[in-house]
């Protein structure tokens, strides 16, 4: 049985017991509204088990794949496990891994205690004076000494309104050995895909979406478990949030693995939607097959197409009626609806739900659907709806014209305005940009691709005023005797730009 206590403190609260509240879904529902996302209540309370880490103290959510985006002084609420009850706690935040972190205190407002499970349910105030920023959220049990720090699971905006840019990326492939036949060292320890995840930095988007297989899980003995683990340590390269659904090689059950068990522990659930202003996303799990439909034998899955499931369809459904009002409606997932995948099955078993998903999107006025799967782009409009399908971030490549790479995209007052690296479908493509560090002063950007493009840059310098040779400084921050700068730069098509800091 839950309790419930509302308190009002700087910092830290003492769990204690008082009235009791409704019951958890109360806590999960008010959670859903005010970190933006939203997730099946009943599929979370059955999942518990396997979305929980083994540590007596940690943090559930928001976590680096779940992050809450916020607005400055806004609130959250925090899901966390503790090892005792009755303990003061308190929650801060940090700059994520930066050389000059900033740090800041969370005002608690309430706290619910979800008795049994050794659960917390806790919502908080972001202080007003944070920056714009992406951050670390520790959780602080001050009568054991614990702490437990959730990386990159708080970003905080100035505003969110109907002007951002996202990077649609796909099929990431961590232990994939078929990258090996398009570029063996770029494939050996994962370069391609670190690659990526480098230039998109560069681009500074307001967030990234991975549609799927972000790992492999077909080749020997305890492999989800080493890939799940890399996967997790590569994702907090990005300096950027992150929001992920899962695809078909996430998912296999084989060799005494069940790669779902993995993914709820590292990244969550399997199917939830968040919001980014007044735009609303779907991240949907198209590979629902049953357990005995998820197995491989022999390194071979039964099925590899798609599936969704009655109970996910019923979700997702309800889930665009509680938000029908939303100014863009996007659904992500890894197997594009359009495309039947009975040729992907042993037992040529079609895509389960597809033709409901369709007929959802259409109802329900879906502006765009998000893909990936085939390792090739594609671009089609069907019933007014926008289907992106995205290639592969590393992988082998599935037509004559595909290539490795990853799709930004712009969005204007709720409508998506660019998506398209060169017409009529094509992605952006991997290693055609680069920042090199020639000094601690100096660094050389490289862009070779048809288009202009504008990045964002850091030095890290001896404290003092600077201005910046082809850029302008966006942010400085100053600590014991050290400067962190910040440099947007504009580069133009097909040219290097050196960038210097100039002391004033």
């Amino acid at each position: 049985m839950a309790m419930f206590l509302l308190l009002s403190v700087i910092g830290g609260i003492r769990v204690e017991s008082g009235t009791t509240a409704d019951d958890v879904e109360n806590f999960l529902l008010e959670m859903n509204r005010i970190n933006n996302f939203n997730i099946d209540v009943d599929t979370f309370m059955s999942d518990i088990e396997n979305i929980l880490p083994s540590e007596d103290c940690c943090i559930i959510f928001p976590r680096m794949t779940i992050p809450a985006i916020v607005e400055r002084g806004g609130d959250i609420c925090i899901i966390g496990k503790v090892p005792v009850m009755t303990t003061d706690i308190s929650f801060q935040i940090v700059t994520a891994y930066d050389p000059i972190p900033e740090f800041f205190n969370l005002t608690i407002i309430d706290i619910v205690a979800f008795g049994g499970d050794d659960l917390i349910g806790c919502t908080a105030e972001l202080p007003a004076e944070a920056p714009p920023e992406l951050y670390n959220l520790t959780m602080i049990v001050k009568e054991t000494g614990d702490t437990f720090t959730a990386p990159k699971a708080v970003c905080v905006k100035e505003k969110m309104d109907g002007n951002f840019t996202f990077v649609h990326l796909t099929d990431f492939h961590i232990g994939d050995p078929r990258g090996l036949r398009k570029n063996l060292l770029q494939t050996i320890g994962w370069k391609a895909a670190r690659r990526c995840v480098k230039e998109i930095n560069l681009f500074t988007p307001d967030f990234v979406i991975i549609t799927g297989d972000l790992v492999y899980g077909q080749l020997y003995p305890g492999e989800y478990r080493r890939e799940y683990s890399k996967c997790w340590e590569i994702l907090q390269e990005f300096d950027v949030p992150i929001y992920l659904c899962p695809g078909n090689h996430d998912g296999y059950i084989q060799m005494g693995e069940d790669g779902f068990k993995y993914w709820k522990r590292y990244f969550g659930p399997l199917y939830y939607s968040f919001d980014y202003g007044d735009a609303h996303f779907v991240c949907v799990n198209s590979y629902n097959w049953t357990d005995k439909m998820r197995r491989a034998f022999l390194f071979i899955p039964l099925n590899w197409g798609g599936c969704i499931q009655e109970k996910q369809l019923q979700w997702i459904e309800k889930d665009l009626n509680l938000y029908s009002n939303a100014k863009l409606k996007l659904i992500l997932l890894h197997h594009n609806p359009l495309w039947d995948t009975w040729y992907e099955s042993l037992m040529f078993n079609s895509y389960i739900g597809r033709e409901e998903l369709l007929r959802i999107i259409q109802e329900k006025n879906v502006d765009v659907v998000l893909a990936g799967h085939v390792h090739y782009d594609n671009i089609t409009i069907s019933n007014g709806t926008l289907f992106i399908t995205t290639t592969t971030a590393s992988s082998s490549l599935s037509a004559p014209d595909a290539y490795w790479g990853y799709r930004p995209i712009t969005v204007e007052n709720y409508t998506i305005t660019s998506y398209n690296y060169m017409e009529p479908k094509y992605s952006l493509p991997s290693y055609k940009i680069d920042c090199v560090e020639k000094d601690s002063h100096s660094k050389i950007i490289t862009n070779d691709l048809s288009t202009d493009i504008d990045v964002r840059i850091t030095f890290l310098v001896e404290s003092g005023n600077y201005t910046a040779e082809n850029g302008e400084i966006y942010m400085t921050r100053t600590k014991d005797g050290q400067t962190e700068v910040y440099v947007d730069v504009h580069v133009p098509a097909k040219s290097q730009v050196e960038v210097r800091l100039l002391p004033v």
